[in-house]
């Protein structure tokens, strides 16, 4: 069974950050906004279109592509 991603998770719907797939430079960027393993995030609201999603993380927003979204595993 495949984890669940931060793309996955519903509007309003809270996770853990477990770990942070894809290339190194992705990575360090998402670790540098606050998206590292044991990171409280929250999906708060979507773009008209679908793309960016707005997450709550540690205490600030943060909007991120469906493709970036899709590299955050959350715990299941």
């Amino acid at each position: 069974m495949a984890m669940p991603t931060l793309f996955d998770l519903p509007q309003g719907g809270e996770g853990v950050v477990v770990k942070i797939e894809g290339e190194s430079k992705l990575k360090r960027r998402l670790a540098e906004m606050g998206l590292s393993p044991g990171a409280k995030v929250a999906a708060r609201r979507t773009a008209p279109l679908g793309d960016p999603r707005l997450y709550d993380v540690a205490g600030f927003q943060l909007s991120l592509r469906q493709s970036e979204a899709r590299c955050v595993i959350l715990d299941g």
